[in-house]
């Protein structure tokens, strides 16, 4: 970066004498030497579709349903109730998010001013071209690297180096394309154009890095890896014990299509699509929510990482502050009332020309008069002062104390400094006899960075949910440390300046300190790899170029709206409003939603392990499997389903702990083994005995496993509340209502065809007494489930920790 801004050699060119002539700009556009970039961000349209309809797992669906409907197994196909509102969500919520960013950027349309032919013209950022005599004045963009050739500006560059006071720029000065112009005009030579922009540069690395995915995302990813290894070697084992076992009661096409519908339940039953379902609806949900708050959430699963964070790095400028100043304090010297100072400051603000922060500042609290100018000193940045004397007022300088035309006393001097130990900067205003005489100061102006009204209570919620608060900033570090205090950051007084500091030490001292001050982009993201090192879950926030780098490493990245279209675009999370006070909701959203997947979760797996361990065993015992895809209708869409979707909306606000495979993995064994034990006996009963046909045997078994489905949804809400009482309460209602009104329709969840109708294939005794094995047995498994629970958490943490000695181990 100080390569970048070394002043250049002052040198004559084409461009001073008049700019560039039409025929040197065709040349160099034939050239490319023109302000574009092949650097893009985010999926096309076809590449969202594409990303979340070509997965592995639609494929096995799509497969399995093309055969069930080639054997005209219309009733088996209820699992893509599931599947399609999956799929269409997922892609729904991505193209919601795209159109917004797309809309973001397309609010502001750069234009530049450039000198051609020695006539001054707009132009569109992407036509300028190398060489091109470009105006930069108040309140405009850089558009691109250029030298200034004539004229004085000051630009701000706190979009590229985090350094928010304003540079000033002269002939020979480089100034840089993503700054702003706060006050003054120059000219300036076109020096660098397209890729090869310092901003261009920054993009290019940030497209480097690969996007941070949640733990859950990654957990769920982990889960369809290994039932995806096992899901097509499990289902052509059955396929071959099943026709072994239903060949000897069926034959020709009866016989392939029994074999096709208990494979495809297999199949069906073994992949969680519910829970995918369930954590697309919840995190969709969450989105829209959120959305209400003028939060945009591009990637769902950042809620998480966002609610799992025990750090959050906040930039001082536009996050903590707004970017503006502000006077908080005129303090009299000489006797002379605050209304009077006020009304001299109203006609020296009139007669300023300048617009920068701290004019802004003064002009927004005394407003601006206009009187009768008899002679005035303009503002620069050697003298640090301005004067003016104005008819029927007097004359007045206003300037930093020790370079304004007055003498400062003790009194002033310790005012001063208490209002410099604030993080204030103080002017004074002196009445002259004239403008090119000393004189005596008049009062003490001081003004401070504008802090957002909210930011004092947001900080506080996210220590009061033991989020740590750091600071990484491009400004002074003694200054962000004053303004850190000001709103209530722990350990704010502890402040490293990283100007001369070196990458072995900045890692080392990463826990040690709340603020960091002259950060630079590489060193942003080297503080937030230390603390993900380290074992911290890290939420950045940023605005400008400058952070993209460290946005991207950050497991979730948050940019402003009125920030750098860059910044927006490698961030999960846009604040629409450009105000982190919105934060704290995304927490307590995450937080809600990802505790209560988490515990409906539990439902979705308990039938994967289950669908497995029976498929094993149907395998290796020859028995045949006894369930097709219909038969876990009333599983899936009332018990587990209907169950689940009420459970994740419940007021939740536990902090996210642990990984989510490891829990729910933990919590669903008991359940699946008080669902496969009864059914294991059931088959063993039924293989055995002469009098259990197959249609008996599989309906009682699924009777069965729906049976003890509920009695684990009654445990698995324990302790109660009144939201859970009534979701238990709602699924036995469910079940009560459609099972009779399904038998009376002749839809057929068990095989055959009872409970309300009569049916000579249930034999009596099997049923009840099955129906109470699958009770004592659901009971006794629900009993072990705390101790298994605790037994399997300890292991995890041990595991958890070994894991974390290796890569330190490795690290070093």
């Amino acid at each position: 970066m100080n390569e970048i801004l070394t002043k250049a050699e002052p040198r004559p060119s084409a461009a001073q004498a008049g700019g560039l002539t039409a025929e040197q700009v065709a040349e160099r556009v034939s050239e490319g030497k023109v302000n574009k970039t092949k650097i893009k961000a985010g999926k096309s349209y076809l590449g969202i579709v594409l990303d979340n309809l070509l997965t592995y797992f639609n494929l096995v669906y799509a497969i399995v349903s093309a055969v069930l409907i080639a054997f005209g197994s219309f009733t088996n196909l209820t699992y893509l109730a599931v599947v399609i509102p999956n799929l269409l969500i997922a892609i729904i919520q991505e193209v919601r998010a795209k159109r917004t960013v797309e809309k973001l950027s397309m609010t502001t349309d750069p234009r530049a001013t450039v000198v051609r032919d020695g006539v001054e013209c707009e132009i569109g950022a992407d036509e300028i071209v190398l060489g091109d005599l470009m105006r930069v004045s108040l309140g405009r963009q850089v558009l691109s690297d250029a030298t200034v050739v004539s004229g004085v500006c000051e630009a701000n560059e706190s979009m590229l180096t985090g350094e928010s006071v304003p540079v000033r720029k002269e002939a020979g000065d480089r100034i840089l394309a993503g700054s702003f112009i706060v006050s003054g005009t120059a000219l300036a030579e076109v020096d660098r154009v397209g890729a090869d922009n310092y901003v261009t540069s920054l993009e290019k690395s940030a497209k480097s890095f690969k996007a941070p995915s949640s733990n859950l995302f990654r957990d769920l990813n982990k889960l369809i890896k290994i039932i995806g290894i096992f899901l097509i070697p499990l289902a052509a084992a059955l396929a071959v014990s099943n026709w072994a076992y239903y060949s000897k009661s069926l034959e020709g096409f009866a016989l392939v299509k029994t074999i096709v519908e208990k494979t495809s339940g297999s199949i069906i039953g073994m992949i969680p699509a519910g829970m995918y379902l369930l954590v697309t609806l919840t995190l969709s949900v969450s989105v829209i929510k959120l959305g209400r708050k003028r939060t945009l959430v591009q990637d769902m699963y950042s809620i998480e990482m966002l609610a799992s964070a025990d750090v959050v790095c906040l930039d001082k400028t536009g996050t903590i502050t707004d970017g503006t100043m502000e006077v908080t304090d005129i303090i009299p010297l000489d006797g002379t009332a605050v209304g009077d100072v006020e009304r001299i400051m109203a006609y020296v603000q009139g007669a300023d020309e300048g617009i920068n922060a701290t004019s802004a500042a003064l002009s927004a609290r005394f407003g601006r008069k206009e009187g009768s100018i008899i002679q005035r000193i303009p503002f620069s940045s050697s003298r640090k002062y301005s004067a003016v004397e104005v008819s029927g007022v007097g004359a007045f300088a206003i300037g930093a104390p020790h370079f304004a035309p007055a003498d400062i006393d003790d009194m002033a001097e310790e005012i001063i400094a208490e209002r410099a130990a604030l993080g204030e900067r103080v002017l004074v205003l002196v009445r002259q006899p004239n403008v090119n005489e000393g004189g005596e100061a008049v009062a003490l102006i001081a003004i401070a960075d504008r802090i957002r009204p909210s930011a004092a209570a947001t900080i506080a919620e996210f220590q009061e949910s033991d989020v740590t608060v750091k600071v990484i900033s491009g400004d002074h570090a003694a200054t962000v440390s004053t303004i850190a205090m000001r709103v209530g950051i722990k350990n704010a007084d502890k402040y490293l300046s990283c100007e001369d500091i070196s990458d072995e030490e900045l890692v080392r001292s990463v826990d040690d300190y709340a603020v960091f001050g002259r950060v630079t982009p590489e060193q942003k993201v080297l503080l937030v790899r230390a603390l993900k090192a380290k074992g911290h879950t890290v939420a950045m926030t940023g605005d400008g170029v400058n952070d993209t780098l460290a946005l991207k490493e950050a497991n979730c990245a948050i940019a402003m709206a009125d920030g750098s279209e860059v910044a927006r675009k490698v961030s999960q999370i846009v604040l629409m409003n450009s105000d982190f006070s919105t934060l704290p909701d995304v927490v307590k959203e995450g937080r809600r939603c990802i505790n209560n997947v988490r515990q409906s979760a539990t439902l979705f797996l308990m039938k994967t392990i289950f669908t497995i361990l029976v498929t094993v065993f149907a395998i290796v015992t020859g028995t045949g499997y006894p369930f097709g895809p219909s038969n876990f209708a009333l599983l899936e869409l009332i018990i587990i389903g209907l169950a689940s979707i009420a459970l994740a909306f419940e007021p939740n606000e536990r902090r996210i702990e642990g990984s989510f495979i490891d829990r729910v993995l933990i919590k669903s064994l008991p359940s699946a083994l008080a669902m496969f034990l009864p059914v294991l006996a059931i088959l063993i009963v039924g293989a055995v005995s002469p009098t259990i046909d197959d249609a008996c045997r599989n309906s009682v078994a699924m009777c069965v496993v729906t049976m003890v489905g509920y009695i684990n949804l009654l445990f698995i809400c324990h302790p109660y509340t009144r939201w859970r009482s009534a979701v238990v309460g709602i699924v036995f209602a469910a079940l009560a209502i459609i099972i009779p009104v399904g038998g009376l329709l002749d839809v057929t969840f068990f095989e055959s065809k009872f409970l309300g109708l009569p049916s000579a294939m249930i034999d009596p005794a099997f049923f009840f007494i099955s129906m109470g094995v699958g009770v004592v047995l659901a009971v006794l498994m629900q009993m072990l489930r705390r101790p298994l629970e605790a037994l399997g958490g300890a292991i995890s943490t041990r595991a958890k920790k070994r894991r974390e000695r290796k890569a330190a181990k490795d690290k070093a």
